[in-house]
């Protein structure tokens, strides 16, 4: 283990690297994927296009992707 001090947190404890990579590339991912089912299966039930529906697909999305983030550190870490 790597006993470097950085700002009073040694290196070996951080969640640094790949690790955190793989987070942010499969939510990414995972964030468009979601905004775009969502968002077809909003325009088949007829909600109109507005500012209600936008909000209602980037929430959604974002939950998505915070909640695939989550179980990637789950399994990585």
């Amino acid at each position: 283990m790597n006993n470097t001090d950085l700002n009073g947190a040694s290196a070996g404890s951080l969640n640094l690297g790949s690790f955190s990579m793989t987070s942010i590339v499969i939510s990414t991912i995972v964030y468009f994927v979601a905004a775009f089912f969502i968002k077809r299966y909003l325009v088949d039930m007829g909600i109109p296009k507005g500012m209600t529906r936008g909000m209602v697909v980037f929430i959604g999305a974002a939950a998505i992707s915070y909640g695939a983030a989550f179980l990637v550190n789950l399994v990585v870490t």
